[in-house]
């Protein structure tokens, strides 16, 4: 179908075909570039797969309960020889170990010399 100028009706307006050409190609590869990043950032990250997260919630205890002993606020550093880190209880330490796959062992009472902060959780 062939459109006229409206200022001179004599000139027909065509479409350029190759500027639709060129807008259909940007469409198929955005959805194609959509499609992969999608697919690369929604993939499941180290250690999430549903057997670890299983595994996790069976070794992981709920220290929230402040009437344990276990579960009270005592500072302990913990290590393996190589890198200490403060625990707020030996709850969070024997969670942290589960989590991990580590091995920690309470090294002292009360928090690690070298500041660096206490986990909680």
């Amino acid at each position: 179908m062939l459109h006229y100028n409206t200022v001179c009706t004599s000139i027909p307006i065509v479409p350029n075909p190759i500027s639709a050409l060129s807008m259909k190609l940007y469409f198929i590869l955005l959805v194609v570039l959509v499609t992969v990043l999608s697919v690369i950032y929604g993939a499941p990250s180290k250690g999430s797969t549903k057997a670890s997260l299983k595994k996790k919630q069976t070794c992981v205890k709920d220290c929230s309960d402040p009437d344990k002993p276990e579960n009270s606020y005592k500072p302990i550093c913990a290590g393996d020889g190589t890198k200490n880190i403060s625990f707020g209880s030996a709850c969070v330490l024997g969670n942290y170990n589960c989590e991990n796959q580590k091995d920690l062992k309470i090294m002292a009472q009360g928090e690690c010399p070298g500041g660096g902060g206490i986990r909680l959780s």
